[in-house]
């Protein structure tokens, strides 16, 4: 015993040390660095470096409650070092298993009032988590944080503009002080940004040097979402709480709060593979997990998008959410071994939010007599709750709604809160207890949850796991009814809205000239753009692009977006969507440029395949895959789905090639990527 206490106080000692009002903390691998002092007028502050080199200048830390003032006059009682070094297997994922490597420290401080604050730092290998700690008893009222970031340089930036109610809008690259309103309106479209320069998380950025820094937050419980306003003046990025009043959130004493998070990594595939966000979180609460199913699943969502039929069963084009055409779509999972059918539109009040009924099928929707259907070909019904942004309405249904899908047997429901919300934003404290609440709500009835105009995920999916995957950023759907996504977009989306948790993005669009499905039999079946033929909304991409972002893209639940006719229009690339899994073994990005192109390798979980999915902006590229990850004593067999000689995302974008051949470790694989472009391959 007194070896181990031996070793463990070496340990700590490694892992940080203090002198008088300075605490220093190293990463387990030694390459990250924060010193945390407390200054001559008592102010707390950290600053971070990375191999040597400082990205963060010193920063202030501090809260504001209603009873207490921890920004300055604070004196350090002590520290408390911590490490740990352990493993867990999550029940879905990008890994099988998830190391939580870190090295803490607890630094207790006194205001000049004697209350106490304790700032928990912890340190991984792939960055920084802090968050404040509140003693006592009772209820307090939290005013506000000074949690800011100022950075070393003027850094490169990957941003949407800020936003108390909204993350769905165009990703803007510019450097740090290109954070400006007019940029903001350029990202929002003047919708909903807040009134000051300021950037929605998770934001990235980049040094001169390739290091990437992305800065986001963790386990966001009773506590309302961070955005950030910059000051150019200083270059600060400062913490931006969503409230609709100066009372940011009512909290229960004892009270942590969510940790503020900076991922730090050499590359930008290190920001991909980070885990630090999900290891902040607690540990699964569920004591049985096994009918949370990670699935591939079409829906009637896209002919809706399609204007080919409507939600409403009174809108005047044909209904979609009919009996006879969710068969249709049935069959087609059943087919090509698809787990569910998500359907929207089923239920009475559509285009009248206030009488939304959550219990109530339209007539021409039978719920027994599809999930009788679908469960005798293993399709799941999935269901569909919009609220039109009416939460009192939805929040008064809730628990009955939930007990009738339970009852019917759907297993899943994707839940919507499009529009302004009476009285809240979705951001603030109120929305977050709200999410967070369906997700446990529905946990208590077996149901996964998928939730679409959400506050940016956090890793709770860790302690919740049927929280499956959200929408929260510019998805699929822009490209069929507004003015679309840039071609950077998709580029951009691993390496920022990604890293916050799964990203329910609706790929798998083959049909990608479909002219808003006017005149569709008279356009051009080589799909080319010229000036005899007016797409006003198209998808920004080639077909193999398509197929890649089912590995780019993390989501343990993954969309077959498009019409089941336009799959059976191509179903040698179809081949690939039924094959490639959505739960990971192992996952690495060898190659990338955020907002440019991005190169991501994943094994399967179930077996020994591996995929890798290629995407690139509007620039063609040239890619050399080494195969060194194979098993060093075997043969695979490379298929390899990729753009054709005469593809552009702009021009015969249905232009494909299939190859396949023998391939070892020692091999490389080169291919082409056009504008626009991509490519998929699975290796068996």
């Amino acid at each position: 015993m007194k070896l181990q206490h031996l070793l463990l106080a070496a340990l700590l000692l490694m892992a940080g040390c203090s002198t008088r009002n300075v605490t220093t903390l190293h990463s387990p691998d030694g390459r990250i660095v924060v010193h945390f002092t407390i200054n001559g007028e008592g102010e707390a502050a950290y600053r971070l470096l990375f191999d040597g080199k400082e990205i963060i200048k010193p920063s202030t830390l501090g809260i504001t409650t209603a009873d207490a003032e921890f920004n300055d006059g604070l004196q350090l009682v002590g520290v408390e070092y911590t490490t740990n070094d352990q493993t867990w297997e999550p029940v879905w994922g990008q890994y099988a298993t998830i190391r939580d490597n870190y090295n803490g420290a607890n630094i207790n401080l006194v205001n000049t009032d004697n209350q106490p604050l304790t700032i928990e730092l912890r340190l991984f290998n792939d960055g920084l988590a802090m968050r404040y700690k509140l003693a006592g008893e009772g209820e307090s009222y939290i005013l506000d944080e000074a949690t800011t970031f100022t950075m070393a340089d003027n850094y490169f930036a990957h941003w949407i503009a800020g936003s108390y109610d909204d993350d769905e809008f165009a990703y803007m690259h510019t450097t740090l002080d290109g954070i400006t309103l007019d940029a903001m309106t350029q990202s929002s479209g003047g919708s909903r940004q807040l009134p000051y320069p300021s950037v929605n998380i998770p934001m990235t950025m980049v040094a001169d040097d390739g290091t990437h820094i992305a800065i986001h937050e963790a386990a966001l419980w009773e506590y309302p979402a961070m955005s950030l306003r910059y000051d150019a003046t200083s270059n600060t990025l400062c913490s931006d709480l969503a409230a609709v009043d100066d009372i940011k959130s009512c909290v229960t004493l004892p009270f942590a709060t969510p940790w503020r998070t900076v991922i730090v990594g050499d590359r930008a595939g290190a920001l991909v593979e980070s885990t630090m966000i999900l290891n902040l979180n607690e540990p699964c609460r569920l004591e049985e997990t096994s009918w949370i199913r990670p699935m591939k699943y079409v829906g009637v969502w896209w002919e809706m998008h399609l204007k080919n039929s409507t939600w409403d069963m009174d809108g005047g084009a044909p209904h979609c959410a009919t009996t006879e055409n969710v068969k249709r779509y049935i069959d087609f999972a059943a087919e090509n071994g698809f787990g569910g059918v998500l359907v929207e539109g089923w239920n009475v009040g559509w285009g009248r939010s206030e009488q939304f009924d959550y219990s109530q099928p339209y007539p021409d929707f039978d719920i027994d007599e599809i999930v009788a259907y679908g469960r005798e070909r293993d399709v799941m019904l999935i269901g569909h709750h919009e609220t039109y942004a009416n939460v009192d309405n939805y929040e008064r249904q809730m628990e009955e709604a939930y007990a009738y899908y339970k009852a019917k047997g759907v297993g899943s429901v994707k839940t919507g809160y499009v529009g302004n919300i009476p009285g809240r934003l979705h951001n603030s404290r109120s929305m977050v207890d709200h999410y967070n609440r369906t997700v446990m709500e529905a946990a208590k009835h077996h149901i996964t949850v998928d939730i679409h105009e959400p506050v940016h995920p956090s890793g709770i999916c860790r302690t919740y796991p049927n929280l499956m995957s959200a929408e929260g950023m510019r998805g699929q759907e822009w490209q069929a009814w507004n003015s679309g996504n840039s071609i950077d977009h998709n580029p951009t989306l691993p390496f920022t809205r990604n890293l916050a948790g799964a990203m329910d993005f609706t790929p798998g669009i083959f049909d990608v000239r479909y002219h808003n499905s006017v005149n569709r039999a008279a356009a051009n079946k080589d799909y080319r753009v010229d000036e005899n033929h007016d797409y006003r909304f198209f998808v920004n991409s080639t077909l193999a692009h398509q197929l890649a972002l089912y590995v780019v893209f993390y989501s343990p639940i993954q969309m077959v977006a498009d019409l089941p006719e336009n799959y059976n229009e191509h179903p040698d690339a179809l081949r690939f969507i039924r094959e490639v899994p959505v739960d990971w073994h192992t996952t690495f990005v060898p190659e990338a440029e955020v907002g440019e192109y991005v190169v991501t390798v994943r094994r399967d979980k179930a077996s020994d395949r591996w995929y890798v999915g290629g995407i690139t902006n509007n620039t063609p590229r040239h890619i050399t895959l080494n195969l060194d990850f194979l098993d060093d004593d075997r043969e695979y067999r490379a298929t390899i789905y990729r753009d054709g000689e005469r593809a552009g995302w702009d021009s015969y974008p249905t232009d494909y090639v299939i190859e396949e051949y023998s391939v070892t470790s020692a091999d490389i694989i080169e291919v082409d990527m056009v504008s626009g472009g991509g490519f998929a391959i699975s290796l068996e």
